[in-house]
């Protein structure tokens, strides 16, 4: 999904919303219904917990899915620049690539949280998500509609002058 912007808002909601972009059912590992998940590719936030994520994660389209939801417990601000953020970046970098990889975000220098998408053999790879050595990651089985594929980071991007984009992204606006 492309757009004027490169990111879009995201959120974990209790029942499939009205407006949104896409959006999908979730169970979590023992199949029970745990809501959905929703993105938005609009200017306004939606919802008050709304994050946005690379709007290159997002694919009305989309196959199903199994995802690692890493989100800070409420009240919880974490700065990009913590070295437990750092870390779990770089080690994303040297491992192979998952189908989807994104931090989310709020505002230009806070994390809150990442999403990591797999489908198929890597799938158990989702155990190793590195973000989830910050924050407590939720598995959840994503039905088809929401989730796309986008390409590997290309590397971590410095956050004065990329933080207002959901890592990892590979490119600025250029000045007009």
């Amino acid at each position: 999904m492309s757009g004027a912007s490169s990111w879009c808002w995201f959120a974990h909601v209790e029942e499939p919303p009205d407006g949104a972009t896409a959006a999908a059912r979730v169970r979590d590992r023992d199949g029970h219904p745990a809501g959905a998940l929703a993105a938005w590719v609009q200017r306004a936030k939606p919802l008050r917990d709304a994050r946005r994520v690379d709007v290159r994660a997002i694919d009305p389209a989309g196959a199903p899915a199994t995802i690692s939801l890493v989100l800070p417990p409420p009240g919880v601000r974490l700065p990009f620049d913590d070295l437990a953020v750092q870390q779990a970046r770089r080690d994303a970098l040297a491992a192979p690539p998952f189908d989807v990889l994104s931090t989310l975000l709020r505002d230009a220098s806070h994390f809150e949280g990442a999403v990591t998408v797999a489908r198929g053999a890597n799938v158990r790879r989702l155990a190793e998500d590195p973000f989830a050595r910050i924050f407590p990651a939720l598995v959840l089985e994503v039905e088809a509609g929401l989730f796309g594929r986008m390409p590997a980071p290309a590397g971590p991007t410095i956050e004065r002058y990329g933080s207002a984009q959901p890592w990892p992204w590979d490119r600025f606006p250029t000045a007009a």
